[in-house]
C-alpha cells in the first residue's frame, strides 16, 4: 500500500485505541456484577473491539518501517493480542465450550462471524533469520553477490538442458507427424494404408533425437458406421456422377443448397446461444439468478515474498540506524567529552561544598555498585537535614542503636505481613465471588498488565511524537535529535563512572584535611566489593550427537528420508465450511448453547492456537489433536496450519518411522528436535496418532511398528518444547477410542471436526462444482438440492464425487447435455461398496471421546451433573 494510506490507517487505528481506553476507564468504575448475562455481554463487546484492533495493528506493524516508530507499534500489537486471548478465555469459561458466539455484539457493530477471523497471514508470520530462509527456499532475497552468481550459473545450465529436451521432443513430434501422414484419393474415395517402416531409436544426452523415430502406429479408418450416413460407408458401390458429367447450372444449385443448409444450422446454433445468454442476463437482472463467487486464486506466496522484501528493507533501515548511532557517538565523544567531564566534576564539588557548609562534614561517597554519583542526580542520597540525624544516631550507644534497628526491623516485618494478609484476603474474596458467579470486572481492568501496557505506550507516544510530523518522513528516516539525546545519556553515564574514580581521590583528600583540622583520626571510606555469584550447579551437558554436522546437512537428511514434507498451497479458504448462525438464539436457562458447533467454527479455535506460532509471544498449546470421521478434512487442516504459518512440516507417522529401530530412535529424535528448533516455526505431524497408542495392534499393521514413538513423545518431544518455542505437535485420528487413555493426557487441546451441516454442504457444492462446471452450466436449484440430499456426507467424499463425475469427457458435453443431480447420486450409490454419510452411532462415539478429552467439555459435564444433584435434593 502507499505511504499516504498507511499514514491515514495509523491515525484511524490510534483513534480506535483511544476509544477502547475510554470504554475500559468507564468499566474500571463499575461495581461487581452478579448477572452472568451482563458479564458475557461486556466481554463479548470488548472481544469484538479487540479483534478489529488486532487486525488493524498487525497491518500497521507489518508496514511500519521507521525504526523508532516500530518500537512503539510492536508493544501495542503484542499487548492487544494477549488481551484478546484473555477475553476469549473468559468467554470460553462462561460458555463452558471451545466455541464462542457473540452475535449480539456483532450485530451492534454491523459485522458477521467472518470478521472475527484473527489470523491475517502474513502479518503474524514469524521472521526467520536470512541464512535459514535461504536454506528453506531457493529465493534470492537474502543472497549475497557470490551466492547470486552461483545461482545464476545453475539456472543457465538448467535452462540449456530444458532447451535441448524441448528440441528433442519437438523433432520427434515432427517425425511422428511426417511418418503417420496418410495418402487419400479424393476422386475414388480410397485410403492407402502406409507401409510398415523399420525405425531405429537413437538418443544421446548431448544430441537431440534423430529422425526417423519409432512411434505409435495410427489407424487411418476414421469413418464410423452410421445408418443415417450410409453413403459414406461402402462409397465405392454407390453410383455417383462425376463433376464432368454434371452441367454448370446443376452444380451451382447443389452448391447453393449445401451452403444454405450449413448456414441454417450455424444460425440456429448461434441464435440459441444468444437467446440463452439473454435469458441468463434477464434472470440475473431481476434477481432470479445470482452470480456465484468462486474461490479466487490465493496470493499467499506473493504476500510472503512481499513480507520478506519488507523485512529486507527493515534490516537495511536498522543497519542505517546503527551506523547513525555509531557516527553520532563518535562525534559527541570528540566534541563534548571534555566539557561533560568538567561539568560532572563541578557538580560533585558543589555537592561536597553544600554538605560542608550546612553540616560541617562530607556525605559518604556513593558506591560504584549503586551507580555512583548518579544517586545525587536522582535524589537518592541523604539531604543535609537527614544526614545530621544520621550523625546524631552514630553518637548513640551500641544498645540504643540495636534497639532502634530491632524496632525498624519489626516495623518492616509488620508492614510486609499486613500486605501479605491483604493479598490473601483479596484472593479468597475473589475466589468466593467467582464461585457465586460474581465478576469484579473493575478490579481485572485496573490490575491487567496488558491494558496498562497499552495505556502507557499510547500515552508516551502522544508525548514524544506530538511535535513530529510523520507525514513528511516518507523515506522512513530516523529522528536524529532522539539519537543524539540517547547517545548523550549513555556517554554521560559512562563518563560519570570514569570521573567518579578521580573524584573519590579528591574526596579522600578533603576528608583527610578535615580530620587534621578537627584533630580526628582519619579512616578511609570502605568500598563494597561486588558479591561473588554463587556457583550454580553445573547441569549435565547433553551430548550433541551431530556436533560436527551443519544444520543444512541435517535438514537435507530428514528431507531425503521423507520426514520433512513440502506442504501444498492450502489456505483457510480451501477449508470450505460455514459458521453456526443459530447457536446464540438457542440458549438454555443457564445461558449455555444447546446446539453443537458448525464445521466453520473450528477455524476460529485453530487460528487461536496458531497465534502462538507467529511473530508475537502468546500462550499456545504444545500439542493439538484433531479428531473426526475418515475423509473429513483433518489432513487438509494440518496442511493449512503448516502452510499459513510458513512452517517446516515434519511427518512422524508410523509409515515414516517404520525404517528405524529402537536403537536409532534417540538419534532420530535428536535430529528432529534440533532441526525443529533451528527452523521454527515447525509442525511435528502424526497421522492417525491413535496407532501410536493402540491397545491392540492389528496383525496387518505390525510391520509398521506403530508404538515406536509412544515412549519418546512425552520425554523427547513435548518436554523439549519450551514456552517460547514456535513448535507444535499435531496429531489426527479417526478412531481415538481405540487408543489408550494416555493419548488424552499427551495432547493439551483436543478438537472434534463436526460433520457437514446444510450451510457447509451448500458452500462446498457451490465452490467445487462451480469450479469444475462454471456458473452458467449449473442452475441455482441444483446447488440447494444437492446440499439438502447430501447434507451429512463428508467433504472429502463430496469433492471426490465431483471430480469423478465431471471428468474431461463429461465437461465437454455440458453445453449439449445439461448436468443432472442424479449423476452425483448414482456415483455415490453405484459404487461397490456404496458411500453413505457417517452413522449416528459413530458420531456419538466421537462425542463421548471428545467429552473426556477436552477440558471445557469436562467442565460442562460437571456443571450439569452438579445441577442434576441440586434438583434431586430439592425434590
Amino acid at each position: 500500500m502507499s505511504f499516504d494510506f498507511n499514514y491515514k490507517f495509523w491515525v484511524g487505528t490510534k483513534k480506535d485505541i483511544e476509544d477502547i481506553i475510554k470504554r475500559q476507564n468507564i468499566l474500571k468504575r463499575k461495581e461487581p456484577i452478579s448477572n452472568p448475562l451482563i458479564t458475557y455481554r461486556i466481554f463479548s463487546e470488548l472481544y469484538v473491539l479487540y479483534v478489529e484492533l488486532v487486525n488493524k495493528l498487525s497491518y500497521v506493524y507489518n508496514y511500519t518501517f521507521q525504526v523508532q516508530k516500530r518500537k512503539v507499534v510492536r508493544p501495542l500489537v503484542e499487548a492487544a493480542v494477549r488481551r484478546l486471548m484473555e477475553l476469549k478465555t473468559e468467554l470460553k469459561n462462561l460458555e463452558l465450550s471451545e466455541y464462542v458466539y457473540t452475535d449480539k455484539a456483532l450485530i451492534a457493530r454491523k459485522l458477521n462471524p467472518y470478521d472475527l477471523v484473527i489470523w491475517r497471514s502474513p502479518q503474524f508470520l514469524y521472521r526467520r533469520p536470512p541464512e535459514l530462509q535461504n536454506i528453506l527456499y531457493e529465493n534470492r532475497i537474502f543472497m549475497n553477490e557470490e551466492e547470486k552468481t552461483a545461482a545464476d550459473k545453475k539456472d543457465k545450465l538448467i535452462l540449456s538442458e530444458a532447451v535441448k529436451l524441448i528440441q528433442a521432443h519437438e523433432r520427434a513430434r515432427s517425425a511422428r507427424v511426417y511418418k503417420s501422414a496418410i495418402k487419400y484419393d479424393k476422386r475414388n474415395l480410397k485410403v492407402f494404408q502406409r507401409r510398415k517402416v523399420h525405425y531405429s531409436f537413437t538418443y544421446k544426452p548431448d544430441q537431440p533425437m534423430s529422425i526417423p523415430v519409432k512411434r505409435t502406429m495410427f489407424n487411418a479408418d476414421f469413418v464410423k458406421p452410421n445408418e443415417h450416413c450410409k453413403y459414406l460407408v461402402g462409397a465405392d458401390k454407390i453410383e455417383r456422377k462425376s463433376k464432368d458429367e454434371i452441367d454448370e447450372d446443376e452444380l451451382n444449385r447443389i452448391r447453393n443448397e449445401a451452403a444454405l443448409k450449413i448456414q441454417l444450422a450455424w444460425r440456429a446454433h448461434k441464435s440459441k446461444k444468444i437467446l440463452k445468454k439473454r435469458h441468463i442476463f434477464k434472470q440475473t437482472l431481476y434477481g432470479m439468478r445470482t452470480k456465484r463467487r468462486l474461490i479466487k486464486p490465493n496470493q499467499y506466496m506473493d504476500s510472503v515474498m512481499e513480507t520478506y522484501r519488507n523485512e529486507k528493507l527493515k534490516i537495511k533501515l536498522d543497519e542505517d540506524f546503527i551506523r547513525l548511532m555509531t557516527d553520532e557517538r563518535t562525534r559527541l565523544l570528540q566534541e563534548r567529552s571534555p566539557w561533560i567531564m568538567e561539568d560532572i566534576s563541578d557538580h560533585i564539588r558543589a555537592w561536597f561544598k553544600e554538605f560542608y557548609d550546612k553540616v560541617g562534614d562530607f556525605h559518604p561517597y556513593p558506591d560504584a555498585l549503586k551507580s555512583g554519583t548518579v544517586l545525587v542526580l536522582i535524589d537518592e542520597t541523604f539531604s543535609p537535614e537527614e544526614f545530621k540525624e544520621k550523625l546524631n544516631e552514630m553518637n548513640l550507644s551500641k544498645e540504643e542503636k540495636k534497639k532502634r534497628a530491632e524496632k525498624a526491623k519489626q516495623q518492616r516485618k509488620k508492614e510486609k505481613d499486613k500486605i501479605r494478609k491483604e493479598k490473601i484476603k483479596e484472593a479468597k474474596r475473589r475466589k468466593k465471588m467467582k464461585e457465586h458467579g460474581i465478576f469484579d470486572i473493575a478490579y481485572d481492568m485496573k490490575t491487567n498488565k496488558n491494558i496498562l501496557n497499552i495505556e502507557k505506550t499510547i500515552k508516551q507516544y502522544s508525548i514524544d511524537w506530538r511535535m513530529i510530523d510523520e507525514y513528511l518522513n516518507k523515506n522512513h528516516e530516523a529522528i536524529k535529535d532522539w539519537v543524539t539525546e540517547g547517545e548523550l545519556a549513555i556517554i554521560h553515564r559512562e563518563l560519570r563512572a570514569l570521573v567518579d574514580e578521580y573524584m573519590r581521590l579528591e574526596y579522600e583528600i578533603l576528608r583527610k584535611a578535615l580530620c587534621m583540622d578537627l584533630n580526628k583520626k582519619y579512616k578511609p571510606q570502605r568500598h563494597k566489593k561486588g558479591k561473588s555469584k554463587k556457583k550454580k550447579k553445573k547441569k549435565k551437558k547433553v551430548k550433541d550427537m551431530t556436533a560436527d554436522r551443519t544444520l543444512e546437512s541435517l535438514y537435507e537428511e530428514l528431507k531425503a528420508e521423507g520426514i520433512i514434507e513440502k506442504c501444498e498451497k492450502k489456505t483457510f479458504e480451501s477449508f470450505i465450511s460455514d459458521f453456526n448462525f443459530v447457536a446464540d438464539d438457542t440458549r438454555d436457562e443457564d445461558h449455555l448453547t444447546t446446539l453443537g458447533p458448525a464445521k466453520g467454527d473450528i477455524k476460529m479455535v485453530v487460528q487461536e492456537c496458531m497465534l502462538g506460532l507467529g511473530e508475537f509471544t502468546v500462550d499456545k498449546p504444545k500439542s493439538l489433536c484433531i479428531a473426526g470421521p475418515l475423509n473429513n478434512g483433518k489432513k487438509l487442516l494440518s496442511q493449512i496450519i503448516a502452510f499459513e504459518i510458513d512452517a517446516v512440516f515434519m511427518n512422524l507417522s508410523p509409515e515414516k518411522t517404520q525404517a528405524y529401530s529402537n536403537e536409532d530412535l534417540n538419534y532420530l529424535m535428536h535430529v528432529v528436535m534440533k532441526v525443529a528448533k533451528a527452523f521454527q516455526p515447525t509442525i511435528i505431524f502424526i497421522q492417525d496418532v491413535h496407532r501410536v497408542y493402540w491397545k491392540r495392534i492389528p496383525k496387518e499393521q505390525e510391520y509398521l511398528n506403530p508404538r515406536l514413538l509412544q515412549k519418546v513423545i512425552s520425554t523427547k518431544i513435548l518436554k523439549a518444547i519450551k514456552k517460547e518455542d514456535k513448535i507444535m505437535l499435531l496429531g489426527t485420528t479417526d478412531a481415538p477410542w481405540s487408543a489408550k487413555p494416555k493419548m488424552r493426557r499427551v495432547f493439551q487441546k483436543s478438537l472434534l471436526i463436526p460433520r457437514c451441516d446444510y450451510g457447509t454442504s451448500f458452500l462446498l457444492w457451490l465452490e467445487v462444482l462451480a469450479n469444475y462446471a462454471g456458473d452458467d452450466s449449473v442452475d441455482d436449484y441444483v446447488y440447494s438440492a444437492l446440499a439438502k440430499v447430501f447434507k451429512n456426507y463428508n467433504s472429502g467424499d463430496v469433492t471426490d464425487n465431483i471430480a469423478d463425475t465431471l471428468d474431461v469427457r463429461r465437461r465437454m458435453k455440458l453445453k449439449s447435455k445439461p448436468l443432472s443431480p442424479f449423476e452425483f447420486l448414482s456415483n455415490f450409490i453405484g459404487r461397490n461398496p456404496p458411500i453413505f454419510p457417517p452413522e449416528e452411532k459413530l458420531m456419538e462415539k466421537f462425542q463421548k471421546w471428545y467429552q473426556k478429552a477436552n477440558k471445557l467439555s469436562i467442565a460442562r459435564r460437571k456443571f450439569f451433573k452438579k445441577k442434576e444433584e441440586k434438583n434431586k435434593k430439592k425434590k
